[in-house]
């Protein structure tokens, strides 16, 4: 059933339009969005496998920029066209319903600042009785896209010294650095997340440069989701309660 929800915990924020048989946004998205978040420089950025658009929709909150999101879903693409008209941007917003593999064909080379994914995490087979049609079985594992695929198309579409900004599973850290090396992606930027103190990270947030000059990389503090009594952090409050819009470049 469609409903609609706001993405961050004002009543006043962007609407999204969501549906329970779906794959929803989660915190994942907040956190991936705000790590990215990007600066007066950005240009064009793209969000490959966007779901129902909460990313595309977070980084309209900072930028005036052009910002494209691919997802192959049909259904999911859909709900993401009408949470764009909903929140009259589609001057801004893009949403193309297309396979993530070769979407680098349709435009320029190195046409954009910022490449994003939140992508499936789970490899094909890592889980068994898998339904290969199902929406959600789909958004959560490599059933139709796989990470190399997405680092494959990111080194496309990115100029010189953009970003590629990305989460994954803490336990595929370092295939994701081989996958990245591959590619000439260069990780300046590093985020562990862990579920709350004293848990081991389950996942991670990184910013890889195309072409990168020098080879510094920054290790940014832990982020925890959770306090001690099962709430959400400071931190992860302050995404929910932003609000500056005022800082659209």
């Amino acid at each position: 059933m469609k409903r609609v929800n706001t993405i961050l915990a004002r009543e006043d924020s962007l609407k999204i339009i969501q549906d329970d048989e779906t794959f929803n946004f989660s915190i994942d998205s907040v956190i991936l969005s705000f790590f990215a978040k990007p600066n007066k420089r950005s240009g064009k950025i793209i969000d490959l496998g966007s779901g129902t658009g909460s990313i595309p929709l977070f980084m309209s909150l900072f930028t005036k920029s052009e910002i494209y999101g691919v997802e192959l879903q049909e259904k999911l693409a859909v709900m993401s066209l009408e949470s764009v008209k909903l929140n009259n941007l589609e001057s801004q917003i893009k949403i193309l319903n297309r396979d993530i593999k070769g979407i680098s064909k349709i435009f320029n080379p190195s046409e954009f600042s910022l490449v994003l994914s939140n992508p499936p995490y789970f490899k094909k087979g890592e889980v068994k009785d898998i339904n290969e049609i199902d929406e959600i079985s789909i958004a959560r594992h490599e059933l139709k896209i796989e990470m190399e695929d997405i680092i494959n198309e990111a080194h496309v579409l990115l100029k010189d010294q953009g970003s590629l900004c990305m989460v994954q599973r803490t336990d595929r850290f370092l295939e994701t650095l081989e996958l990245l090396n591959k590619y000439g992606l260069t990780v300046k930027r590093l985020r562990f997340i862990y579920p709350k103190k004293g848990k081991e990270s389950h996942i991670f947030l990184f910013d890889a440069r195309k072409n990168s000059k020098g080879t510094g990389l920054k290790i940014l503090e832990p982020l925890f989701i959770y306090d001690d009594n099962g709430n959400y952090t400071e931190e992860i409050r302050s995404y929910f309660f932003y609000e500056d819009k005022n800082e659209k470049n």
